[in-house]
């Protein structure tokens, strides 16, 4: 199992946008991929230095090609789009495997 995120910054006034895409967008995009277990909104509860908030897109993927083949989806790929005009930071897409016992 695998874990991905997508991490990165926006303007507090942003979040209830940004929020609306991922729950109407980025979500049942990357749900309906095959693979794809989960995938979360996630907040930091404390802006950082610069007043923005801390957040990432979490998704649990079966196998790295299940996940590499949803994100080269047309459909996922207009989600990322919308999502990135609201960032204030370049977003940090991380892949992380998942150890289990």
């Amino acid at each position: 199992m695998y874990l991905r995120m997508f991490v990165s910054s926006v303007d507090p006034q942003d979040l209830p946008a940004i929020q609306k895409i991922f729950n109407d967008d980025v979500r049942p995009a990357l749900l309906k991929q095959d693979g794809c277990e989960s995938v979360e909104l996630v907040a930091n509860v404390q802006p950082n230095a610069g007043g923005l908030v801390e957040g990432a897109a979490v998704s649990r993927w079966h196998t790295l090609e299940q996940l590499e083949k949803a994100l080269a989806q047309r459909e996922v790929q207009e989600s990322i789009v919308r999502v990135r005009e609201l960032l204030r930071q370049e977003p940090v897409s991380k892949t992380f495997e998942i150890i289990e016992g």
